[in-house]
């Protein structure tokens, strides 16, 4: 987790971690991040062990049909649920066709040649910046 989380049950994400894994302890530290996906370097783990790629390839009709033509049976995105206190820093990220350049380039530095398109959904009261100042005002 990161510093800019809120902490202990204040926070989203500890919240719904304790309420799938009753066992969990929730201490006062951050809860930031929680990642949802079926990416190979990092699935998500169902309740019963499984894989959420495994659990959504025995059970495709929660995907539709024209999912799985465009995208097969994975998730082509990954869904991270943010539990924010503090600004975040900026992140940029290259579009498709320059990632699969750099991943083949340098693999070592971009091991994953997707896109990482990005949208905010607040599920809980959340601030966020809308737009940034001109060059001429910050130079």
């Amino acid at each position: 987790n990161y510093a800019w989380g809120k902490s202990g049950l204040d926070s989203a994400v500890a919240q719904w971690k304790l309420h799938g894994r009753p066992q969990f302890v929730v201490e006062q530290v951050p809860y930031a991040e929680l990642w949802v996906g079926t990416h190979v370097s990092a699935p998500s783990i169902m309740d019963a062990g499984e894989t959420l790629r495994d659990f959504l390839e025995a059970n495709e009709e929660l995907l539709g049909k024209s999912h799985i033509t465009q995208f097969g049976k994975d998730l082509p995105y990954l869904l991270k649920i943010l539990s924010v206190q503090t600004a975040l820093s900026i992140q940029a990220h290259p579009e498709k066709s320059h990632a699969e350049q750099l991943h083949k380039r340098d693999p070592k530095h971009y091991p994953d040649p997707n896109h990482k398109p990005e949208a905010v959904v607040a599920l809980t009261p959340y601030k966020a910046m809308c737009s940034f100042r001109p060059l001429s005002e910050i130079s």
